[in-house]
């Protein structure tokens, strides 16, 4: 039996997801996250569905829009067991977000299904949906070596900067790679995006370490810190636009940053990478190392 929109307790079929999470991110206070979203769930206010066995529940998805990004949409999909998976019943819920998706003209971003399988990943790949993977890396600021390095671009802060330009920039630098999908479509959605950024949505901007470096007034680079505790600091954005590459502005631009972080007293620095972005072996080679926490897979359909 297949139920849509039915009024259900969404605290009870989302604890053990709630729980997991909770453990896997003990930083991040993933009940209060996930309040909302029950009560826009038992307010029949969010798109759901669940499948139901001889009275046994046994799985359930739902899917919302993004407060930020009004071309995608984030849903989450579970299993009261992993041997409740089969093929038929991920159909049921993958048909119905695709379809949704298809309607509504939008991406579909999902994390790992809760109580996934190997069976899960490779349906979701046949299926059409792209798989990435992102980590975070550190690097300890008090064993970094000091490099003063030079750079024959306009180099300036962010205190004034254009927050449509600086956006576009860096939209222009990730285009065509892998990471685009983590940017919208729409340039309004991505102005606001660092807007929010420039405005403490990640922690406060240290003006010091966020750098914007321009040619003939164009913006071809840019890099922003933001600090997160009082000894560490997170490298938020960093973009060298296509034309720029492979001329040492971006080792400019990490190593003056961690150059001025260091100098700040900051104890560590990070950031995340897509795994399958050629940076990361540049962050390798620069210091960073792999980080021990959790990394993200997200799944994404377009």
């Amino acid at each position: 039996m297949n139920t849509d929109n039915y009024k259900l307790r969404w605290d009870l079929i989302l604890k053990k997801e709630i729980d997991y999470l909770s453990k896997k991110y003990p930083d991040i206070d993933v009940k209060n996250n996930y309040t909302s979203i029950i009560n826009l769930l038992e307010e029949n206010k969010l798109k759901s569905k669940i499948i139901v066995n001889k009275n046994e529940f046994i799985g359930y998805a739902y899917v919302m829009n993004s407060a930020e990004k009004k071309d995608r949409l984030y849903a989450d999909v579970g299993f009261i067991s992993n041997k409740k998976i089969n093929e038929d019943r991920l159909k049921t819920f993958f048909d119905w977000l695709i379809d949704i998706s298809k309607k509504e003209k939008k991406k579909i971003l999902l994390n790992p299904i809760f109580n996934g399988n190997d069976a899960t990943d490779k349906y979701l790949i046949n299926v059409g949906f792209k798989k990435m993977i992102r980590k975070k890396m550190s690097i300890n600021l008090e064993n970094f070596t000091y490099k003063k390095l030079k750079t024959n671009y306009e180099k300036s802060g962010v205190k004034n900067v254009s927050e449509s330009l600086y956006s576009d920039a860096e939209y222009e630098s990730f285009k065509y790679s892998s990471d685009k999908f983590l940017f919208s479509n729409i340039r309004e959605d991505r102005i606001n995006s660092i807007k929010n950024l420039l405005n403490g949505e990640y922690g406060k901007i240290i003006e010091e370490a966020s750098i914007i470096l321009k040619n003939k007034g164009r913006i071809i680079a840019g890099i922003l810190s933001t600090q997160i505790s009082f000894d560490k600091a997170f490298i938020v954005s960093i973009f060298v636009k296509k034309e720029h590459r492979k001329k040492g502005t971006g080792k400019f631009l990490l190593f003056s940053v961690l150059n001025i972080l260091k100098a700040l007293a900051f104890k560590q620095a990070y950031l995340w990478v897509n795994n399958d972005n050629f940076a990361r072996d540049f962050y390798l080679k620069s210091g960073f190392v792999f980080d021990d926490y959790p990394e993200e897979i997200i799944y994404y359909y377009k």
